[in-house]
């Protein structure tokens, strides 16, 4: 991987690490009523750990652990299968932008590999405070059109261990899925020249979920620092609490106080596509149409097109 590159993977890393750094217990917010954004015919977004518990040995659901291979061996949710952002990723090439989507090839290949067919219940695991890894996880499989079968769990192993749930350092016995049909939705991405048009003309609402050092231009390893211009920034380090998502009503009184309401779509953005995930997820959970520019920052800073820039350059 080429040294910007590398620059850019640490910052999104770093980033995450920095907000759960400062975080203790995993305490959950205190609850509130979530509606299902994508109808009664669909999953929740969210479940809980009580849940996942009563459903574990359900016959047809897998539950993917999302986290480094160490963390995956420290331990897990037992009888989940370990995934990395490399699983769901084009192959990083030198120049080439980072944690793009896959093709839908080695998706189908990676599903059916995991147990995830046309009926599969999926539970997408975050190992730690940092959500962003798991939120992509969760937007890779709505783009092959399986998301109204897949939830995230709140609070993720933290909450998990702590509850003292039944936890694992076995890795399950492979069992294949037999058929996965790929419903791609590629309209869930936003590409670079419908980002352009929404600079322009206002179409969309455009949201940087980066801190918000990076969307003033202080740092973030590009060679134009800086945001896209007409966005606004609701900072992922914003949107939960020790794993665990905030209340609904603050998940919407921090896109009110952004004026991003419901009357046109949402794109939203990071550094490389990873943290953008999660507030497309949190936009998409409190009934916003929502899209996920997955060129990101990488891709727009390193184009001729304007940015609003540091006061003073």
């Amino acid at each position: 991987m080429p040294s910007t590159s590398r620059r850019w993977f640490a910052v999104a890393l770093s980033t995450g690490l920095l907000v759960s750094a400062c975080r203790t217990a995993a305490v959950a917010p205190t609850p509130a009523a979530t509606p299902n954004a994508r109808g009664a015919n669909s999953a929740p977004m969210l479940v809980t750990t009580k849940w996942v518990t009563e459903h574990a040995s359900d016959r047809d659901l897998v539950i993917l652990h999302v986290g480094t291979k160490a963390q995956y061996d420290s331990g897990h949710v037992a009888g989940s299968r370990h995934v990395s952002l490399e699983d769901i990723a084009i192959p990083m090439q030198p120049g080439a932008l980072s944690l793009q989507m896959a093709s839908t090839e080695q998706l189908t290949a990676w599903a059916v590999r995991n147990g995830i067919g046309d009926q599969t219940r999926v539970i997408v695991v975050p190992h730690d405070f940092n959500l962003q890894s798991a939120t992509r996880v969760f937007f890779t499989l709505s783009y092959l059109g399986a998301g109204d079968r897949v939830s995230l769990m709140d609070g993720g192993y933290q909450a998990w261990k702590n509850e003292s749930r039944a936890v694992s350092t076995a890795v399950p016995a492979a069992a294949a899925a037999s058929t996965f049909t790929p419903r791609v939705r590629p309209e869930l991405i936003a590409q670079v020249g419908q980002v352009e048009t929404a600079t322009q003309d206002q179409s969309r609402f455009i949201v940087d979920a980066r801190l918000t050092r990076f969307y003033n231009g202080d740092g973030g390893g590009y060679p134009r620092p800086g945001h896209i211009p007409g966005a606004v920034n609701i900072p992922l380090s914003n949107v939960s609490v020790n794993g665990f998502l905030r209340p609904y009503t603050e998940l919407e009184a921090l896109f009110d106080a952004q004026r991003v309401d419901k009357s046109k779509p949402v794109i939203t953005y990071c550094h490389i596509g990873q943290q953008a995930t999660l507030l497309w997820f949190v936009a998409t959970l409190i009934g916003r149409d929502a899209r996920m520019y997955d060129g990101s920052f990488q891709e727009w800073s390193g184009s001729t097109r304007p940015i609003v820039g540091p006061p003073g350059k």
